[in-house]
Order: C-alpha cells, then sequence, then structure tokens
C-alpha cells in the first residue's frame, strides 16, 4: 500500500480536475492505495471541493496544513490546538504588520468553525461572505483555534513578516508562508508531521508515503518524503 498525500490550490486543483484526474486516482485506489489531499484550506474546504467534483475520491483531508485530519466519512482522527495565545491581542499585531485582513479555523473546540477577521467594515474581501465576517472591535472570545491566516499586500511582505512572528511567537505558533499567506499553525505543526499522522492512522511505513507540492508551505514534506514538485512550483520547491 503506498499512499499519495497531494497539495491542493497550484497542484491537484492545477489545470482543473478533470475525469482524467479522476479516473487516474480510483485507478490508483483501486490497487489498494491511498490518496487523499494535504492542505493549508481549512476543514470546511473538503465539503466545497467534493461537491465541486463529486467524482474526487478521498481516503483522508488533512486540513490547516496539518493541524487537522478527517478520514474518508469526515471522522476526525487528529488535530492541534494553540491554547496559550489571545486571538484578539495576535491578530491586532498582525495588523499593525500590515496584515489586510486574517482568516481563524477550528474555533474553540469546533473544527469546522471559521471567521474572517477585519478592522473596518470596507477592508471585507469582496469574495468573503458578510456573515463569515468579525470586526476586530467585536471580537469574540477565542480560546483555542488550528490556524490564523494572515493575507498581506504582496508576497515580499509576507516573506519579511515570518521574521517577527517567529521572533515573538516561536514558542507557541510556526508560520508557514505561501504566496502572500502566512499559515500560522501550532508549533511543531507543519505538513510533514500531518503526513506522519496519516501513516500511522493507516499502518502504514515511511518507504509507503509520497508528497507533491508547489509552494513554500509544502516545503517541509519535500523534504522529508518520497516527493514531487510541480512544474509551476516556486523555486525553492
Amino acid at each position: 500500500m503506498k499512499i499519495l498525500c497531494s497539495d491542493y490550490d497550484g497542484t491537484l486543483s492545477y489545470g482543473g480536475i478533470d475525469a482524467k484526474k479522476c479516473q487516474a486516482i480510483h485507478a490508483w485506489r483501486e490497487k489498494g492505495n491511498k490518496f487523499g489531499i494535504i492542505s493549508g484550506r481549512g476543514i470546511l474546504a473538503i465539503k466545497e471541493i467534493l461537491n465541486a467534483y463529486p467524482s474526487l475520491e478521498l481516503d483522508f483531508f488533512a486540513a490547516c496544513n496539518g493541524s487537522v485530519i478527517v478520514d474518508d466519512k469526515g471522522e476526525l482522527f487528529f488535530e492541534a490546538r494553540c491554547t496559550e495565545v489571545s486571538l484578539r491581542d495576535f491578530t491586532k499585531i498582525l495588523f499593525s504588520w500590515g496584515s489586510a485582513f486574517v482568516c481563524v479555523n477550528g474555533i474553540n473546540d469546533d473544527p469546522s468553525k471559521f471567521m474572517c477577521v477585519i478592522l473596518k467594515e470596507e477592508d471585507r474581501p469582496e469574495w468573503m461572505a458578510p456573515e463569515k465576517c468579525v470586526l476586530w472591535d467585536a471580537l469574540p472570545l477565542v480560546e483555542s483555534f488550528h490556524q490564523v491566516s494572515a493575507v498581506l499586500q504582496t508576497e515580499e511582505e509576507a516573506k519579511k513578516t515570518v521574521k517577527p512572528i517567529r521572533k515573538h511567537y516561536g514558542e507557541w505558533l510556526t508560520p508557514l508562508q505561501g504566496g502572500q499567506c502566512i499559515d500560522i499553525v501550532p508549533v511543531g505543526i507543519n505538513k510533514a508531521t500531518g503526513i506522519y499522522r496519516v501513516m500511522e492512522h493507516f499502518g502504514a511505513s515511511f518507504p509507503d508515503m509520497i508528497a507533491v507540492g508547489d509552494n513554500l508551505n509544502d516545503v517541509d514534506m519535500i523534504r522529508e518524503f518520497h516527493s514531487y514538485a510541480m512544474e509551476n512550483g516556486v523555486d525553492e520547491i
């Protein structure tokens, strides 16, 4: 049994998910192998993806860069949460460092709970539903989360912001950059650790694991496992 762990944006979704891809995944699984997605997206994305591509077959979905993982029935088999950092204070600092808005996944023991934090109403992204947005002044109490994602104006700004996050919050949080976005997860979590959790869940061994990715938040798993890099990926990959 081999287990193929694919990033989603820029990897599985690159060029669209057509019948040919779905048939290839089906053939892979028919041979007794496993296939799943490991993504920086939150756990709610699994429903969106499967609704958009009903022929896509998944054995697992590792969301928030491996912070939360579910099986093919949507049952949780791993999660890691940050409980040491005040979300209210942290988001205010992210805004002061240039973040346009901040997305939060897995709020207060609910893996599917999500919100977008903004400083003022005009900062709401056009693609974000109004009911998902919360003004910073009205931010409710958040005692734990799977991932905080800060969106900067440019990729270069995001790269610069990674350093102070590591300096001031490295004891509790790990920043993972992908383009203009920085996904910030509990310390010790990344896509490589997520794949190890998948490996343990299925009783597989290290040589069975295969990773595919395209961006900076994929670096850990690309280095750790037998891996494939997307031709369209960033130079570091």
